[in-house]
């Protein structure tokens, strides 16, 4: 690989073998663009495969699809990760039957693929093939792809540049680790290293996104806080270390840091950790404190988004944040320090607004949050909606005013974390759209 300019890649292989994933893992961590498949492009703009078009359609979709990705590589001059790569159009025109009809594919293909600093192939049937209405419907043709395919690529690209992904690699994390290895410029074999600051969500495992899903699985280390719900924990892979770093009823300037130390700690020492953190790292997660530390520290790291609690609790709630009845706007603010120097909040707007308001932390000064809105301007008889365990099985909604919610929610002893409070007309739409406890109770109705 030439040292003096980012490296050009490229991961190849047959349908369903873990591209896309790996492309944008090794993008991240190597902080390269990343040019995607035109391919599985064209069948998402179209609705239909390669296979299902004329064969005079697939020559000419394929040399449109050609020079989409010679322009795209052209125009990444800072390197770049690509999925899929310039040989796949050669196989492309072999697997589907026209390449009589486009020789200049074969023909610049084999010289096209010299360009790449390195090209990484992976093996075919080590992840179990899925059929997601773009690929083919034929793992078997896929297993014919992936041999023409890779007999193109020996015969084009130097050995030295060429590397086939071992079977026994079968996480995101192993392959990166191999990619860099093999890729041998400066920090790019290192181990690990690296923290991803990613959103649980708001409880309900379903709810996480497929990059939070999927680095759990791969992680080394996952540190998570202490009101993550086990059935979130239980999506972590059975190879990770976990260490409990959340706080409870405190927060991290209490603690005396803004990073746990063990997660400094174990990055330092080139580890892969998953800072797992209820609802989203930026939306009263301290994920902004934490990225800070990480980068005054020196460790790179990324910030994987959650369903915010916020947005979580109030849709499994049955109640819209927004409604063109009722509000056409929405604040969210934690209740957790109602007053004081170091308090950000500016209660008299909040009383003084009309829309949807949202406090998070607001369980340990609840009637003193509520009271607060109502001496600020709010009518005592304002709904609102204490939502706890939200979006999991225990969830409790008690609804009431901003007058009445307090002593309510103390009468049912459901005092705790984790919990927030909705205020705002909006909460009258509960009654009809509390969906989550119908389908609990097996009525949809």
């Amino acid at each position: 690989m030439q040292a003096d300019r980012p490296p050009r890649i490229a991961i190849t292989g047959s349908a369903s073998v873990g591209k896309t994933t790996l492309v944008n893992a090794l993008g991240s961590r190597l902080g390269l663009p990343l040019v995607p498949e035109e391919t599985r492009e064209h069948v998402v703009r179209t609705g239909k495969r390669l296979e299902q078009l004329p064969v005079p359609e697939r020559a000419k979709a394929l040399r449109e699809l050609w020079a989409v990705r010679r322009q795209r590589e052209e125009e990444q001059r800072e390197g770049f990760v690509a999925d899929n790569c310039l040989a796949d159009f050669a196989a492309y025109a072999l697997q589907h039957g026209c390449a009589e009809l486009v020789p200049e594919l074969l023909e610049g293909s084999a010289a096209a693929v010299r360009s790449y600093d390195a090209v990484f192939v992976l093996p075919w049937g080590v992840i179990p093939y899925e059929r997601d209405g773009v690929r083919g419907d034929s793992a078997t043709d896929e297993l014919r792809y992936q041999l023409v395919l890779e007999s193109l690529l020996r015969r084009s690209v130097p050995a030295s540049r060429l590397h086939f992904v071992p079977d026994s690699l079968t996480t995101v994390e192993e392959r990166v680790r191999f990619c860099q290895e093999r890729l041998g410029y400066p920090g790019a074999g290192r181990r690990g290293g690296f923290v991803s600051l990613v959103g649980a969500g708001p409880g309900d495992p379903g709810l996480l996104t497929v990059r939070a899903k999927a680095l759990l699985q791969e992680a080394e280390v996952v540190a998570y806080d202490a009101l993550i719900p086990p059935a979130v924990l239980a999506e972590i892979g059975p190879r990770a270390e976990r260490i409990l770093v959340g706080h409870r009823n405190q927060g991290a300037t209490q603690a005396g840091y803004r990073l746990h130390p063990a997660v400094l700690e174990l990055a330092r020492a080139g580890r892969h950790v998953v800072r797992l953190k209820q609802g989203d790292p930026f939306i009263f997660g301290r994920g902004g404190e934490e990225a800070e530390e990480l980068l005054e520290a020196g460790i790179p790291y990324e910030v994987v988004p959650g369903v915010s609690a916020a947005l979580g609790a109030a849709a499994y709630a049955g109640i819209p944040l927004t409604h063109r009845e009722h509000a056409s706007d929405v604040s969210f603010v934690t209740g957790h320090d109602i007053e004081g120097p170091r308090s950000h909040t500016c209660w008299e707007k909040l009383g003084a607004a009309g829309g949807t308001l949202v406090l998070f932390m607001a369980t340990r000064k609840l009637e003193a949050n509520l009271a607060r809105l109502v001496e600020c301007g709010r009518a005592p008889q304002t709904p609102a909606a204490y939502i706890a365990a939200a979006t999991t099985p225990e969830q409790l909604v008690v609804v009431g005013t901003l007058e009445t919610l307090a002593a309510q929610v103390r009468e049912r002893n459901a005092l705790g974390p984790p919990a927030l409070v909705v205020v705002g007309e909006v909460v009258r739409l509960r009654e009809r759209l509390a969906w989550f406890e119908r389908h609990a109770r097996g009525s949809g109705t």
